[in-house]
């Protein structure tokens, strides 16, 4: 089941979905915020540092994002519609009985604390929900990760559990909570 739009607008962002031909602004992203993406995710900064990598992430995006499989959005402020200020993610997709995915996402270092991950994540779960009718989301987050769970939290995510071992950061497992959020328009 896609969704036909690639675009969507909050009060103070542009959410889109960057094909190959952005590859240079989402390299520009990452560079500038390797150091501390390391710290929550599973990142290769000598590969993420190349162009070619991301213009083969986009490539395969946009295919999965064409299938319903998952969809990406990179969000900016309106005001300056080339500088990247964050990005989500609805990946593993699953319809017909299950109707669910995970959410995964990041904002720039110096666009943090000004609300925008909030305004771009409630739209994206307006997005799922509505257009894709998903019943439930997942998303898993570092239990010392205050503000990824405020974030959540903030979003109706409920807390789950503690998923043991659920990923291998620099090197080391590391435990993750498990928080969910159910479409309670359906």
């Amino acid at each position: 089941m896609p969704f036909m739009n690639t675009t969507y607008e909050t009060d103070r962002l542009s959410l889109r979905i960057c094909t190959k031909y952005d590859a240079r602004l989402v390299l520009d992203f990452y560079k500038k915020n390797m150091e501390d993406f390391m710290k929550y995710e599973v990142i290769d900064p000598d590969v993420c540092r190349t162009l070619r990598f991301h213009e083969n992430v986009l490539d395969a995006e946009t295919s999965m994002c064409s299938k319903g499989k998952m969809m990406r959005f990179y969000f900016f402020e309106k005001s300056n519609p080339l500088k990247i200020v964050g990005t989500f993610a609805f990946h593993d997709i699953q319809y017909m009985h299950h109707q669910c995915a995970r959410v995964g996402y990041k904002v720039g270092v110096n666009y943090r604390r000004k609300g925008y991950a909030k305004e771009a994540l409630k739209k994206g779960l307006e997005i799922v929900f509505n257009e894709l009718d998903i019943h439930r989301i997942e998303a898993f987050v570092l239990p010392d990760n205050a503000a990824s769970i405020g974030l959540l939290e903030s979003l109706g995510f409920i807390r789950e559990g503690l998923a043991l071992d659920k990923y291998r950061i620099n090197g080391a497992w590391r435990d993750h909570y498990q928080y969910a959020r159910i479409n309670s328009g359906q």
